[in-house]
């Protein structure tokens, strides 16, 4: 799709600093990272940006290339691990983002100071953890979600 950025930089046609590239992938540096190395990992076919709903093969194929790049960020930046978000919102072709997590220094738990919540998404996750939801809440939802795909 010639106005979709992702398919420009898989053609040449937009610039891009390319960091891993296989015949059906290509992992590039964001040109609006938060963090240093945040890495968009694409199939080079343009596809749905909801990743959750690609195929199989496809959705398998890019977590496999992801995990690939997370390879090379953990190597070349020196990082003990990366976060893959797939949220699909943005730009409207498949990609998962890798982010570098620096400063963990071997750690596997981080306490982040206070807690967010919200009900409507707000243009950005994130993995701080809310306030204790009452179990009650909890088996609302649950419910709900299980009578919706009984």
């Amino acid at each position: 799709m010639s106005d979709c950025v992702f398919c420009q930089i898989v053609a040449g046609t937009a610039p891009s600093h390319k960091v891993l590239e296989d015949a059906e992938h290509v992992a590039f540096l964001s040109i609006f990272p938060n963090t240093p190395g945040f890495t968009v990992a694409i199939p080079k076919q343009h596809m749905d940006a909801d990743v959750l709903s690609l195929d199989d093969e496809a959705y398998t194929k890019l977590l496999l290339f992801a995990k690939r790049v997370d390879a090379q960020l953990r190597r070349g930046l020196g990082v003990d691990r990366c976060a893959l978000a797939v949220e699909g919102l943005m730009i409207n072709h498949a990609h998962a983002k890798l982010i570098p997590l620096h400063g963990l220094n071997g750690r596997t738990y981080v306490v982040s100071e206070g807690t967010v919540y919200s009900d409507q998404y707000r243009g950005f996750i994130t993995t701080n953890e809310g306030p204790r939801c009452a179990d009650e809440q909890l088996a609302v939802i649950a419910q709900q979600i299980r009578d919706a795909n009984a």
